[in-house]
């Protein structure tokens, strides 16, 4: 790579590792909110929907305007907004308030997926490479800040985590204006091929697939606005007492870190492997772990949330294959935008509705409700396989 590759991975991968800062700051101080704010779990799922809402849907126009502004500034935009709305966060005095500066700092995270996506397809030609690298950022900044905000939330009070947070953001915010903005997408050369042929869309194919992948951010939403505090009220240590809070969130940052490597070995896998029957697999898998997360307790739940998050986070890349192979290239950002919205957008609903099953049931029950998400998305995913490849038999004995 020279120089300005490496400066724009710097850039994106740092960048994406506190997007999912902002986003996962909130499920492990759950326990100290409810004592600040005399709330339930229902009304702090509210606020995680409130941010999520946000993030998504402002996803679909941000892919667009990355296209108009430029993907750096949009990447810009989002590090000095959200992190001035996280420092802002330290003066909260209702839910409130809190909720609606939540509700800032997601929108403002909402222009960073599009944007950082163009913004490597533009600069860096090692693409799948690059692409693996700020995957696996992700997944780490997932996975740390149960971990990071429990620790720092039980020591200093939980506006503390959001502040740092914003520092840091703004400190990357600088950094990104010394990176050019690249308008426009570099000339394609190398392993890419020019396609004579019109490139034909199967939206029953795209239905299927965005139904699969939303039903997987219901998932994503639930567990994640949940573990940290199942974590800290199932693993129970013989003879020892610990902060829940603190538990909580080192248990899901331990069982978390799992969904780097389950990044690394999909992206891998997808070149050798159909997508489709990938995607499937890991599903299934998910499924079966998560289920197992509902129904056991200690060792065993740990354990199982790690495989639960080494599959989850597997069907990431396969999602962007997929994509990449159901879309031509002047409709993948659009398509890019539409994923991020649903999975992010519209599966944030699991965070209110999880809250209310908590409430009322018990937080075991968050996690037999996203085992049914998973099934759903499973299904979803089986038709998907079934289409594409009677669609390619198909294909192959036409004597045409």
């Amino acid at each position: 790579m020279n120089k300005e590759e490496k400066r724009t991975i710097t850039l994106t991968t740092s960048s994406h590792f506190l997007v999912h800062l902002f986003e996962g700051v909130l499920p492990p101080l759950i326990p100290l909110l409810m004592v600040e704010f005399s709330t339930d779990y229902f009304r702090l799922g509210l606020v995680v929907t409130i941010f999520s809402y946000a993030f998504g849907i402002g996803s679909l126009p941000s892919g667009c305007l990355a296209d108009k502004a430029g993907p750096r500034r949009l990447i810009t935009l989002f590090l000095f907004g959200a992190g001035i709305l996280a420092l802002v966060v330290g003066t909260a005095g209702t839910l409130l308030q809190y909720g609606i500066l939540m509700g800032g700092i997601g929108l403002f995270c909402s222009t960073y997926h599009p944007a950082s996506n163009t913004l490597i397809s533009h600069v860096i030609r090692q693409k799948g490479k690059a692409f693996g690298i700020h995957g696996i950022a992700g997944s780490l900044g997932v996975a740390c800040v149960p971990l990071v905000s429990a620790w720092i939330g039980s020591g200093l009070g939980w506006r503390v985590p959001h502040m740092i947070y914003g520092a840091f953001a703004l400190f990357a915010g600088f950094y990104s204006l010394t990176i050019p903005r690249h308008p426009a997408a570099r000339p394609e050369t190398g392993r890419e091929e020019i396609k004579t042929e019109p490139f034909k869309i199967s939206y029953m194919n795209l239905v299927f697939y965005f139904l699969s992948a939303t039903a997987l951010g219901l998932t994503y939403k639930g567990i994640m606005t949940f573990l940290p505090a199942y974590m800290g009220e199932s693993v129970h240590i013989a003879g020892m007492e610990f902060d829940k809070v603190a538990l909580g969130g080192t248990v899901a940052t331990i069982a978390l870190l799992s969904g780097a490597l389950g990044q690394y070995a999909a992206g891998r896998a997808v070149d050798r492997i159909q997508a489709e029957k990938l995607y499937f697999g890991a599903i299934v898998f998910g499924a079966i772990f998560v289920f197992i997360m509902a129904a056991s307790s200690n060792l065993i739940i740990v354990i199982s949330a790690a495989m639960y998050a080494f599959f989850y986070f597997a069907t990431q890349p396969i999602q962007n294959y997929l994509l990449s192979t159901y879309l031509p290239r002047h409709r993948q950002g659009l398509g890019y935008g539409l994923h991020f919205s649903l999975t992010f957008g519209i599966g944030s609903t699991a965070a209110a509705v999880s809250g209310y099953l908590a409430d009322h049931f018990g937080l075991q029950s968050v996690f037999y409700a996203m085992t049914g998400c998973f099934v759903f998305s499973g299904i979803m995913a089986f038709i998907l396989l079934l289409r594409v490849n009677r669609n390619r038999h198909n294909t192959l004995s036409d004597p045409a």
